[in-house]
Order: structure tokens, then C-alpha cells, then sequence
């Protein structure tokens, strides 16, 4: 009973695991099963959650979209770059419920905190990042604005919800810069499998994040 309910989970781990054997092996075969992998996990949300956010819908599509575009690196990696920009805009409209339920004292505090530590690292990684600096000014300040909101919410309402989609959110800036760095710096296929993997857990954890409540089952 409980591997019936849950086949949806079970097939989104089996197909990302073994994509994973295919990187830099197969790319369609690898293709394929990362398409597989997000398939099942919006059947996943779209079987368990009572009600559907269209904004966390739209993140998945761009997800399929951005992951196709991503493996075939050089032709179509700013298209992909592009709809993970997209992505993080959809998760601050997801997660805009911070900007009313923060005392605009706290909203700004943690926000400057957020930027300073953005320009740090920007400061010191700006020797290396040449032609990609616009993409990472961009996925930079959107990602500290997602985080930023996710936290907030948690604080505001530290429940097992906020809390799997602020780590799901870390996961995926953490997967994202660790994806950029092997990408346009330093290649290693070491790194790909580590960040494929963190993106992998990033998304499961915010899927159930934004699973509420159950559908009923018809009698």
C-alpha cells in the first residue's frame, strides 16, 4: 500500500539515479531519463496535492525545458541559463507571501544582508567570470530575493512545508554555482555528478514543499 502510494517518488529517484551512469556517457539516454525524472515528479504533485499552484507547474515545465537545452552545452546553454533565471523569478512569486508577513524593518535588514554578501562573492569571483558575468549579476540577485523570502516564511511559520522549501531552495543556489563554476571555469565530471544529484534531492524536497493537503480518493 504504501509503495503504491508512493510510486510516483520510487520512479522519480529510480530515473534520476540512472541517469546519472549516463552522463557524459549518453546524452539522449541521459536526456530521456532526466525528462522521466521531472514527468514524474509533477505526477506526483499533480496525484497528491488537493490544490495546484499553476506558478510551481510552470517552474517544472521550464525545469524539463532547461534541462534539455543545459545537456547539449555549447549551442543552447544560454537558453537554458535563461529559463533557470526564469525559474528563480517564479519561486520569489511563489514565495512573495514574506513581503506581507515581514515588518518592512526586518524585510529590509535581511535584504542588505543578503546583497552584501551577494557583492562579496561577487568581488571576489569577478576576475573569473568574464562573459558570463550578466548571467550571474541576474541568477545572483534573484536567487538572494528567492532565499531571502523562503527564509523569511520559515521564520514566519517554521513548519515542515517552509521548511523542506527553503532547503530545496539552498540546495538549488548551492547546485547553481557549483554548475557554473564547472561549466565556464573548471570542467570536471566529478562535479557533474554532484551537482546533478543535489539538484535532484532540491527538487523532490520542494515538490513536497508545495504539496497541501490530500485528494480524496473517489469511492
Amino acid at each position: 500500500m504504501v509503495l503504491k502510494e508512493n510510486k510516483y517518488v520510487v520512479l522519480y529517484f529510480l530515473s534520476s539515479l540512472l541517469s546519472l551512469i549516463f552522463i557524459d556517457n549518453d546524452s539522449i539516454l541521459e536526456l530521456v531519463l532526466k525528462l522521466l525524472s521531472l514527468i514524474f515528479l509533477s505526477f506526483r504533485y499533480l496525484n497528491k496535492s488537493r490544490i495546484i499552484n499553476f506558478w510551481y507547474l510552470l517552474i517544472l515545465l521550464f525545469s524539463i525545458t532547461s534541462d534539455a537545452f543545459l545537456i547539449f552545452d555549447t549551442d543552447l546553454l544560454f537558453i537554458g541559463s535563461m529559463l533557470l533565471i526564469a525559474n528563480r523569478f517564479l519561486y520569489i512569486i511563489i514565495a512573495r507571501k514574506a513581503i506581507f508577513t515581514t515588518k518592512p524593518s526586518t524585510l529590509i535588514f535581511y535584504l542588505v544582508l543578503c546583497l552584501l554578501l551577494f557583492i562579496v562573492i561577487y568581488i571576489i569571483l569577478k576576475p573569473y567570470l568574464k562573459e558570463i558575468i550578466g548571467i550571474f549579476m541576474t541568477m545572483g540577485i534573484s536567487s538572494c530575493v528567492m532565499l531571502l523570502f523562503a527564509y523569511l516564511n520559515y521564520l514566519n511559520n517554521m513548519n515542515r512545508r517552509n521548511k523542506y522549501f527553503l532547503f530545496g531552495l539552498f540546495l538549488i543556489i548551492t547546485a547553481d554555482v557549483l554548475m557554473i563554476f564547472n561549466k565556464f571555469l573548471d570542467y570536471n565530471i566529478f562535479y557533474v555528478i554532484v551537482y546533478t544529484s543535489i539538484y535532484y534531492i532540491a527538487r523532490y524536497l520542494i515538490c513536497e514543499a508545495m504539496i497541501v493537503g490530500k485528494r480524496r480518493r473517489r469511492r
